[in-house]
């Protein structure tokens, strides 16, 4: 029997970047900086050239990223029931007490009910998709727009261990009766204590990635040999293909690189941009199974998508 929820498809994505393009010498001290929060590691190896940052407020461009969103299908802003925002935990400080309403109004959305969803840092988007997926057990629920956004205005706190942070929106939009391109088969995050107090070891990452996977290919009635592509979080390029090689995952169904060397580490929207530009390069196809993973300190989580 179908349920209600089988039958949502998530399609119209969209990036909005920080409007300023910059290279890593922009950054003053870059090579001390990367040398304390990565040891003994080459940046040369990154696999990052530029990366963006945001000349005006937060809102401007998640405001766009919703339209963006909305234009494709022609969705009228009264239909979106939910509007669920997506943070990394660092943002949350920055985006001002009137964040939420500044988009809302800004996009016509105002009959639509906000959710700010964080405290899984660059996790945090994949459990907005699971919680909209949720939503559409509400009969009345016929569209739900997600938003994931992180902006760093302290150039210094770009720097951290493995990742250079970038400026970035993306969003997209789940519905019930618009065409979309994938639906969502199963989703899963797991925690990792040791993480969580900056004691994290190759076995404790290891051991959290493979519980959210694994959880997220049972829910989903798929296995791993299944997936097709893999969309991760952008961290330095050795540690991202060592650490989905850990998991299980083969290295070469990575879709990251390119989108690293443009933008850096988006945090939580890393996954949903390299989604979109997978489907800008060669197409999300119906049938195929693909897989958005994301990792952070203390989290890992996953989510199984099936093209439609």
């Amino acid at each position: 029997m179908t349920s209600a929820q089988d039958r949502v498809t998530i399609g119209s994505f969209a990036r909005v970047f920080g409007d300023r393009e910059r290279t890593p010498d922009d950054i003053p001290d870059f090579e001390a900086l990367w040398r304390a929060e990565s040891p003994d590691t080459d940046f040369g190896a990154m696999g990052c050239g530029t990366f963006r940052t945001m000349t005006k407020p937060v809102a401007a461009y998640a405001a766009a990223a919703l339209r963006q969103t909305l234009r494709e299908h022609d969705v009228p802003p009264g239909a979106v029931g939910h509007v669920l925002f997506a943070a990394s935990d660092a943002v949350l400080r920055t985006l001002g007490g009137d964040f939420v309403v500044e988009v809302l109004t800004a996009t016509g959305l105002t009959e639509s009910v906000p959710v700010l969803i964080s405290g899984r840092q660059c996790c945090s988007s994949l459990a907005a998709l699971a919680h909209g997926r949720q939503l559409f057990t509400d009969p009345e629920t016929t569209d739900v727009a997600v938003v994931s956004l992180d902006a760093t205005p302290d150039d210094r706190a770009r720097v951290r261990s493995f990742a250079l942070f970038s400026d970035a929106v993306a969003s997209c939009l789940l519905s019930r009766e618009r065409p979309g391109e994938v639906r969502l088969l199963g989703s899963a995050a797991r925690t990792d204590p040791a993480g969580l107090i900056g004691e994290d070891s190759f076995v404790s990452r290891q051991r959290v990635a493979r519980a959210a996977l694994t959880k997220a290919l049972r829910d989903s009635g798929r296995e791993l040999g299944d997936i097709t592509k893999v969309f991760p979080t952008n961290l330095y390029q050795p540690v991202t293909q060592f650490s989905a090689m850990a998991a299980g995952i083969d290295r070469e169904k990575l879709h990251f690189t390119e989108t690293l060397r443009a933008y850096g580490h988006c945090g939580n929207s890393d996954w949903l941009i390299n989604l979109a530009d997978y489907r800008q390069r060669t197409g999300l196809r119906p049938g195929e199974t693909y897989l958005a993973h994301a990792s952070a300190p203390g989290f890992s989580a996953s989510a199984v998508l099936a093209g439609v």
